[in-house]
């Protein structure tokens, strides 16, 4: 699980839940649900959040129970890529820029 915090402080997990079918492969989360995911992200959070996805995608590549959480993992570090760019989020202030 890719853990980060929400606009409140709060935690989240990515995955949400760690539940299997039949095969014992993790079950992804609907598409739908990726993009409130990344909304809900505390933006200060987001290069932080897309290392542990990354990293958790590196770490669980050869494991075939992990692959279409895996994918969404990447997907979700693109959305937050997104965002910061969207919102520019990218940069922080200088000192002199600060004041």
């Amino acid at each position: 699980m890719s853990q980060t915090l929400d606009l409140a402080g709060r935690p989240l997990f990515f995955p949400p839940s760690l539940a299997t079918d039949d095969a014992g492969v993790i079950l992804a989360r609907p598409l739908d649900e990726l993009a409130p995911f990344v909304g809900a992200v505390a933006p200060n959070q987001l290069l932080p959040f897309i290392r542990r996805l990354i990293n958790g995608t590196a770490k669980r590549r050869r494991q075939e129970r992990w692959s279409a959480v895996n994918r969404q993992r990447l997907l979700l570090a693109r959305l937050c890529i997104d965002r910061m760019l969207d919102e520019g989020s990218y940069t922080q202030p200088t000192e002199n820029e600060a004041h």
